[in-house]
């Protein structure tokens, strides 16, 4: 996209709304959708969404503001599907879902031990479910996830805030509840609704944002690469993707590079 379309995507914003300067998340995500309603081609709703991160980022730059409400909304595309909006969370953000009390304190310890599966191995609630116990190799360091006709089979190392909740947690398991890891009282295994509920109850922690199992897992794989700038093949088989072009589709642009031409060649004031 070149500089005089981004002005011309930001002057068409500020002409239509002039609160521009006080906007939070949801109202960018109520004016994207209004244009996707117009432009329903994906690449249109990417270059309106990359002009308008650019004019907050001049404002927080200059000093105007202080609160960037679009920097984690981005937009994908998924064939068949129509085009979503994600609001990722960081690491530390992340991390504050290990800090959940809960209001069943029996099922505490098992749902902390999910909660952080999802946050340190960004698994699906798919492959957690399916865990067995002789799938976590405490001694050893790692878990085994099982492949699956959409993820690659993977041995992931265990986070050292993980050893302490999962030895509690598997010493206190009855041993006769069978083989699956995560197991309610009546020794039935969890459910992917289960895990959905587990973190539906999080949401306090972010009211005005989309906290599910999905968003955990595509934040933990973005943070990868943007956060910690661990090589694409790492991150790679660290999600269990089968192919390069689903990892590579959570790598962000140079933001920083990207706003210095805009201010050097057209700054806004």
């Amino acid at each position: 996209m070149t500089i005089k379309g981004y002005m011309y995507e930001i002057t068409l914003f500020l002409k239509t709304n002039p609160q521009a300067e006080t906007y939070k998340y949801k109202d960018i995500i109520d004016y994207i959708s209004i244009k996707q309603k117009d432009y329903p081609n994906t690449g249109s709703s990417t270059r309106i969404l990359s002009a308008i991160k650019k004019y907050y980022d001049y404002l927080i730059e200059v000093g105007k503001v202080e609160y960037h409400p679009c920097r984690t909304i981005y937009i994908k595309s998924k064939v068949g599907r129509n085009i979503i909006h994600q609001d990722l969370f960081s690491s530390v953000e992340l991390a504050l879902l290990m800090t959940w009390e809960g209001r069943i304190k029996v099922n505490l310890l098992r749902n902390r031990c999910i909660l952080s599966l999802l946050i340190y191995q960004g698994l699906m609630a798919g492959e957690i479910i399916g865990l067995k116990t002789s799938h976590v190799d405490l001694d050893g360091g790692k878990i085994f996830i099982k492949g699956t006709k959409r993820l690659s089979q993977r041995h992931m190392e265990i986070h050292p805030k993980q050893y302490r909740i999962f030895d509690k947690y598997m010493n206190e398991r009855l041993p006769d509840s069978g083989d699956a890891l995560f197991i309610h009282k009546t020794g039935t295994p969890v459910t992917v609704e289960d895990i959905s509920y587990i973190t539906g109850v999080c949401k306090y922690l972010f009211p005005d944002r989309n906290l599910n199992p999905v968003t955990i897992r595509q934040s933990v794989i973005s943070n990868w690469l943007n956060e910690r700038k661990f090589p694409m093949e790492d991150v790679q088989l660290m999600a269990g993707h089968k192919w390069m072009s689903t990892t590579e589709r959570y790598k962000q642009v140079n933001l920083d590079e990207q706003r210095k031409l805009i201010n050097k060649w057209y700054p806004l004031g």
